[in-house]
């Protein structure tokens, strides 16, 4: 299609260095509706080299049709892809109209997401490992502390991300509307969730039964979850300090999480530290880890 019918079909001006253009627009059934179609018709992701910003939002409208234009650079959307942590594009990216894709591009992350195996796979498996290892920890604290509802928000945040893991292990790219596919694979961690928000025993009661069942779960899929992370750490035989570690392009989104996870893996034996001199250690030694 060439680049003059895009603009047909979505208002938008489009520049001679747009990659590719995918069209997400309005359906009338109850399947899931990402929030950047709120008003809208139709949203259109349009796909470039680079660009300063790493996402420009522009809005259009062609008679009484309104869109929504997402400028977003290759890189940007790599990484959320590899990520896995912002929904609202790769919603699109999966479920819309490709329109232009001259190089083949948004055809090949597609299939990536489909397919969904590999260095991807493992990539959200880590982070989603993470980031349930983190709340969990922050919901552990609160209700230590007597903060009932903020123990309570952390732990649902916490039973997500583990919902995740449970839709990315059985081989699927999680979805925003991930708990409908959570159901489908009749997971424990969708009955745990009913037993959080419906269950009739107290809250404090309910929040330390989930975390039970948090602790054990993150105990068994430690290993697996974080086969990208002992990949890192065996890719060299010098041992990684936590400034290098986050660092690291497959790493530098998680900032709070890693040395939670790095101290978890430490615990079980699963990696080693390594107390070594170093100039900004102060009176101590500095830890690096390895293998």
């Amino acid at each position: 299609m060439e680049l003059s019918n895009l603009t047909l079909l979505s208002g938008e001006t489009f520049e001679e260095n747009v990659l590719g253009a995918v069209a997400w627009r309005q359906r009338g059934d109850a399947t899931f509706q990402s929030a950047l179609l709120h008003d809208f018709d139709m949203v259109v992701l349009l796909l470039h080299e680079e660009q300063e910003t790493e996402r420009i939002i522009t809005h259009s409208i062609a008679g009484d049709k309104r869109t929504q234009s997402v400028h977003v650079g290759l890189s940007a959307l790599e990484r959320a892809v590899m990520a896995g942590d912002n929904n609202e594009l790769l919603s699109s990216l999966i479920s819309g109209e490709v329109l232009w894709d001259p190089k083949g591009i948004l055809a090949e992350m597609r299939k990536q997401l489909t397919h969904f195996e590999g260095p991807l796979k493992e990539r959200v498996l880590f982070m989603e490992f993470s980031r349930f290892l983190h709340m969990y920890i922050k919901s552990k604290r609160y209700i230590e502390a007597g903060c009932t509802m903020d123990a309570y928000n952390c732990v649902l945040i916490a039973l997500y991300h583990w919902a995740r893991i449970e839709v990315s292990e059985a081989g699927y790219f999680p979805e925003p509307a991930v708990w409908g596919q959570v159901k489908s694979l009749n997971s424990p961690v969708h009955k745990l969730y009913e037993e959080l928000t419906i269950s009739t025993e107290t809250l404090d009661q309910r929040i330390e039964l989930i975390l039970l069942a948090c602790e054990f779960a993150l105990m068994s899929k430690m290993e697996d979850c974080c086969i990208m992370l002992l990949h890192i750490l065996g890719s060299r035989k010098e041992a990684w300090s936590i400034k290098e570690l986050l660092q690291h392009s497959g790493l530098s989104p998680l900032q709070a999480e890693l040395p939670l996870v790095l101290r978890k893996l430490v615990s079980r034996s699963l990696i080693r530290e390594i107390a070594s001199w170093a100039v900004d250690a102060g009176d101590g030694h500095a830890i690096r880890y390895t293998l």
